[in-house]
């Protein structure tokens, strides 16, 4: 066995996320690995290198698939991109991601859904099913855009000019207001984009959501843009974990290893609630505005609007089925939930940015929401120990 101080790892990822990047650098620092980044700056196969173990995103390079392969060392592939080739590999839970989407439009009473693919593989395929899958038990439906970047395009149709003209027409075609679940940030981001050109508000008529919360994209486009946190560092380091078992001698396993997502961080573009209702409409933006005022109560968001208590409350048993009272609180517990996964916030500094004058109370009502303590959850999402 290579004692662990001298192994040397090849990273041999096409598709270099900071995510992924600092999972195995993690991974690395902790057991004394030597990591070799040639592909990272060069895409170059570094052919005749020599290690003790490869962790790879082969991509589209089916030469790097031969090389791998070939080499006769420990590999581990994290992604499922490529499941035509035959390595242990790491993925992330793409149903999960999916679902998480369709219940993050659902509770904000979206009834019209599109999905934005990047290409036609199995990942794509994954979190389109679990995404539509949720919605069927709703007994809703979900349309389908304008494929990215397919393999089986036609040339004409591989012009960027072509592509968008394909995704505007097909976003004007659907009923407003409409939530698209997008298969990644880079996807949602062209969306926006595209709505942009289509004359289309967002998220006033269509609301988009990403995936794989990479700040420095969904901070940086026109309207920022909410994201399934799919956990990339987590994914990269149980793959190292993987490939560091394999170099121990421990035989790969024949199933592939999922990490869960860690939930949604919701932003801009889907900071809405889809609702016909003009005075529901307005008493649920009023209630987005104000959560953090601890004396936000129901009277305040009635006097939002221009129709009685009685009647605004009965359209949100109606609408929401829940009660005014109870769409504070919940809008309140997605802010707390945000805060815990994507801050490193103390409690009582969560407290006073979600509405709530002492943590005491957040603590009681958080637990009675979700049978689990703040700590516990940020523990439980933020795994082992790493963070956003």
């Amino acid at each position: 066995m290579i004692p662990p101080s001298k192994r040397s790892v090849l990273l041999a990822l096409t598709d270099t996320h900071h995510g992924f990047l600092k999972g195995v650098a993690r991974y690395a620092r902790e057991h004394h690995w030597h990591l070799v980044p040639d592909m990272i700056y060069s895409a170059k196969i570094p052919v005749g290198w020599r290690g003790d173990g490869i962790l790879s995103f082969i991509g589209g390079r089916d030469d790097l698939a031969e090389f791998i392969l070939s080499s006769g060392m420990p590999a581990v592939e994290i992604s499922m991109v490529r499941n035509d080739i035959k390595l242990p590999r790491v993925e992330g839970d793409n149903e999960m991601i999916g679902r998480l989407a369709a219940e993050h439009f659902l509770e904000r009473g979206f009834r019209h859904f599109a999905w934005a693919p990047f290409m036609d593989d199995v990942v794509n395929d994954e979190r389109y099913q679990g995404f539509a899958n949720r919605l069927a038990l709703n007994q809703l439906t979900c349309d389908l855009l304008p494929t990215a970047d397919s393999r089986h395009d036609n040339p004409s149709s591989r012009d960027w000019s072509v592509k968008r003209q394909r995704l505007v027409e097909a976003l004007v075609r659907l009923p407003n207001p409409v939530a698209v679940f997008a298969y990644n940030d880079g996807v949602a981001a062209d969306v926006i984009d595209a709505c942009d050109d289509a004359g289309l508000l967002v998220p006033e008529a269509v609301a988009v959501m990403g995936v794989d919360n990479d700040a420095l994209l969904c901070e940086c486009v026109r309207v920022p843009l909410t994201s399934v946190c799919h956990d990339l560092e987590g994914l990269a380091y149980e793959g190292a974990a993987l490939l560091d078992r394999m170099m121990n001698g421990e035989k790969a396993p024949t199933e592939v290893i999922r990490v869960q997502p860690k939930g949604v961080v919701t932003r801009r573009s889907t900071d809405i609630v889809a609702v016909d209702d003009l005075q529901l409409a307005r008493a649920l933006r009023f209630i987005r505005d104000q959560y953090t005022n601890p004396l936000l109560g129901v009277e305040d968001v009635v006097a939002a609007t221009d129709i009685s208590r009685r009647l605004l409350e009965m359209a949100f048993r109606r609408e929401m089925k829940r009660s005014l009272n109870e769409e504070i609180v919940r809008v309140r517990m997605e802010k707390v939930k945000d805060l815990l996964i994507t801050t490193n916030l103390k409690i009582v500094d969560v407290a006073a940015a979600t509405g709530f004058t002492r943590p005491r109370h957040l603590f009681r009502t958080f637990r009675k929401f979700f049978g689990i303590s703040p700590k516990n959850y940020r523990i439980a999402q933020m795994g082992k120990g790493y963070s956003l």
